[in-house]
């Protein structure tokens, strides 16, 4: 890079942009799952990653435009780019209403959204790859500051939206990005002097604006379509953000209590109108919020709901409640007289409105006996030395995550064996372990599936007859699982066969008879071991097997057979407005789009500037290619791995977020500092056997992993933290060699050989691959467990050694 330039400054730079690129991911990410689904901002992130991508091939492309004596100058010119294009963007995404994709309409709303999306992202990776690949500086110390960049932008995140909404955060880490062109501008001394006015001052003007937005009410940036509705901020009484959710509350209407599947037998004057208030996550997954819920004798329409009948039969003791939600559970446990009445919930702004915002509607806190505890459900349960008579878990799910979000990971990890046999070891001796889910008559996939995982736990804490611990309800579409330790007593199935016919519901299965009618339930019921439950299970249409923390997907059901099937044939597997079964399939469509783009990529390239690349030799160039591409995708192979193994084992998806993610890219930078200590000349046996240290740690991590989280899970949340922290850090240590020295193996063969310059093209290869693998990653997850995915990306490092022989030969 020709002229005279600032390193620290040029080093600021790019770690303001680094910072600003994955604080905008994450939250754009926040704002797809509100304005759409998690499984549709998943897609569209995926097409605007791609933009840098883009961005990076485009510098390929056009060498003439960015020249060697150029450099500094598109540097503060892309950054300045980056940060003025943000706010088109966000605004853009506020105001297109996007829907699941039906016909091909869908689709160009989906692919104009992600295309405005990507446009920021394109210029940022025009300033990360001239930064990283052009900019004259040692490959190892830019890349290190790029990647503790990133970190502490997933780590500002958190208390970023804590304070702010997601656009008006947006808006703020767009103000970074203009911080980044002031410093590459004031690198270039006078000549980059009005760069750096115009950063400063875009920065100064985004911040304000972001400031302004967060204050007004209703903010001028916000979502202008939910779930494809337009959506009137004048009917909230409540709005509140936070890394996984948006959580808004409706104004007060008096309309017949909500139920979830309530009794037709329920007397008609429960039936009349209360006034009540609707909590939705993500514009989606609602509950109600009743007033007063102090005065139960004002709430017994309750006591009818599905939901609520274990305390039919165990109405004393001690009751948790995981996920309080609008607090029904917690009014009907105190109603049939548990004291204390302990309420567990993931999501803190929840919680909030119980205990301050909303303290005098809603009152639950006033129920003597009553605790709210804002944790994760199983680290706190591990944790808690009482034992209880019911702990109730009823419909804990959210649309806002389907099929691959931070809040769908939280509900996975409660809805495996492990996480059931910890609820277990809680209950009282006689308790009982309640859980309610959707019933379909002919696919009941979710309660077959419920059920399967009842019978394993059952059967793996030494239960010779699960069957007689069992009893499983149904009520138009929910179905209510009750399990106890031990067998339920002779009177508890009077008593449940009484209460049963009262409120009409239909006992599918009790230890005193099996299923009514023929079907999967039937077949699943007549299973007599363990063995036989994996067997019949693996056969079936819908994969029913018990979810376990190596494959804990519990709403993933669909089987790879099926992925490419119509909607329609979808549908009829299961209850199809959860839209579990058609996020497998966006998430698989996704991952192809993401393929071809990322062949396009590839190809395009090689077509464009074929003559010049003819000068490498294809067989340099094809092992360059394939080194770069196989980092990106192992690389992501075993953060998706880790992060799907230890957000179950930290619990708390905000912690996870921070910790985790942030601590992979941290160590990773680390990593890549420390690789500029090493000396990698072709001919070496360094040269060519290097990618072995990232091989060996990443095997040493998978392996220990497991046993680390299995001894630890019970400890308090600093020491899982940094058991955390240890486990993703010994990975990323090694994966941090693989970008700088890659690139420095590849330059010293052009100083060698000759040819173009490839560090942009590379550059984008990793980056498309590692877009490709965040599907790739979790179908893989998904179809054969962490463990594999984790192999997978070992071997992506394994098979670099066959790459490294042929750029490090002498």
């Amino acid at each position: 890079m020709n002229g005279a330039t600032s390193r620290p400054l040029t080093y600021l730079g790019i770690f303001a942009v680094a910072l600003s690129t994955l604080m905008l991911e994450v939250l754009l990410t926040r704002i797809t799952s509100v304005i759409a689904w998690y499984h549709l901002a998943f897609f569209v992130i995926s097409l605007g990653m791609l933009g840098m991508t883009a961005g990076a091939v485009l510098v390929f492309l056009l060498p003439q435009v960015f020249s060697d004596d150029r450099i500094p100058e598109r540097l503060a010119q892309s950054a300045l780019a980056f940060a003025a294009t943000t706010p088109v963007a966000i605004g853009m995404a506020m105001a297109i209403p996007l829907l699941p994709i039906d016909d091909l309409m869908d689709f160009f709303a989906l692919l104009v959204y992600g295309g405005a999306v990507a446009v920021p992202f394109a210029l940022g990776g025009v300033t990360l790859t001239l930064a990283l690949t052009r900019a004259g500086l040692p490959a190892s110390i830019a890349y290190g500051v790029d990647l503790c960049g990133a970190a502490i932008g997933c780590a500002l995140v958190i208390p970023l939206l804590d304070a702010f909404d997601a656009a008006s955060a947006a808006l703020l880490s767009a103000a970074v990005a203009g911080v980044s062109a002031a410093c590459f501008g004031l690198a270039r001394g006078p000549a980059g002097r009005k760069q750096m006015i115009g950063g400063a001052g875009l920065a100064l003007a985004l911040i304000g604006l972001g400031v302004s937005n967060a204050s007004s009410e209703p903010a001028p940036l916000r979502p202008a379509w939910v779930k494809a509705t337009p959506e009137d901020p004048e009917q909230f009484e409540w709005i509140g953000w936070n890394t996984y959710s948006r959580v808004t509350v409706d104004q007060t209407i008096e309309v017949p209590p909500h139920m979830w599947a309530g009794s037709r037998l329920m007397p008609l004057p429960l039936r009349e109108p209360v006034p009540q208030r609707a909590i939705k996550i993500d514009g989606a997954a609602a509950t109600m919020m009743f007033e007063h819920g102090d005065e139960l004798d004002n709430h017994a329409h309750i006591d009818w709901d599905i939901t609520s009948f274990a305390h039919q039969l165990r109405p004393n003791g001690p009751a948790a409640v995981i996920g309080v939600g609008g607090g029904r559970d917690i009014i009907v446990a105190a109603r049939a007289g548990h004291s204390p009445v302990v309420g567990v919930e993931l999501n803190d702004l929840i919680v909030e409105l119980h205990t301050t915002v909303m303290e005098d509607y809603s009152r639950l806190t006033r129920i003597p006996g009553v605790e709210l505890v804002s944790d994760e459900a199983r680290s706190h349960m591990s944790r808690e030395q009482r034992r209880f008579s019911v702990i109730t878990m009823s419909l804990i799910d959210t649309w806002a995550s389907t099929g691959a979000g931070s809040y769908s990971l939280s509900e996975n990890g409660l809805y495996t064996v492990e996480a059931w046999q910890v609820f277990m070891d809680r209950l009282e001796d006689d308790g009982i372990y309640t859980v309610s889910r959707w019933y379909h008559p002919k696919s009941p996939g979710e309660t077959a599936r419920m059920l399967a995982l009842g019978l394993e736990v059952l059967w793996r804490r030494g239960v010779e007859d699960p069957h007689q611990h069992l009893i499983l309800l149904q009520n138009l579409n929910v179905a209510t699982l009750l399990i106890s330790p031990t067998p339920f007593a002779k009177r508890d199935i009077d008593d449940m066969q009484t209460a049963a016919v009262e409120q009409g519901l239909t006992m599918i299965a009790t230890p005193r008879r099996g299923p009514l009618h023929e079907g999967v339930l039937a077949q699943l019921w007549a299973l007599d071991s363990q063995d036989a439950l994996w067997a019949w299970a693996r056969q079936q249409e819908l994969d029913l097997t018990p979810p376990t923390d190596d494959r804990p997907f519990f709403f993933n059901t669909l089987k790879p057979s099926t992925w490419l099937q119509d909607p329609e044939s979808v549908d009829r597997l299961d209850v199809s407005f959860l839209g579990n079964l058609q996020a497998t399939q966006t998430l698989v469509y996704a991952t192809l789009v993401s393929l071809l783009l990322t062949l396009v990529t590839v190809i395009g390239p090689l077509l464009a500037r074929r003559r010049e690349l003819r000068e490498v030799g294809g067989r340099d160039l094809a092992a360059a290619t394939a080194y770069f591409a196989l980092i990106g995708l192992g690389f992501m192979f075993v953060e998706i791995g880790l992060l799907s193994r230890l957000n179950v084992f930290l619990g708390h998806p905000t912690v996870a977020l921070a910790v985790l993610l942030g601590g992979i890219i941290l160590f990773t930078g680390i990593g890549s500092l420390a690789s500029s200590k090493l000396q990698i000349e072709p001919g070496t046996k360094l040269a060519k056997l290097f990618p072995l240290a990232p091989f060996v740690l990443v095997v040493i991590a998978a392996l220990a992993s497991g046993p680390l989280t299995h001894a630890f899970v019970g400890s308090g949340m600093g020491v899982r933290v940094l058991v955390g922290v240890v486990t993703v850090a010994v990975p990323a240590l090694g994966m941090g060699l693989g970008f700088p020295l890659g690139l420095r193996l590849v330059q010293r063969r052009r100083e060698s050989d000759g040819g173009p310059e490839l560090g942009p093209w590379l550059w984008g290869i990793n980056g498309a691959a590692g877009v490709c693998a965040s599907g790739l990653a979790l179908g893989c997850s998904m179809v054969w467990g962490v463990p594999v995915t984790l192999a997978v990306g070992a071997a992506c490092y394994l098979v670099l050694l066959v790459c490294t022989f042929r750029l490090g030969r002498a």
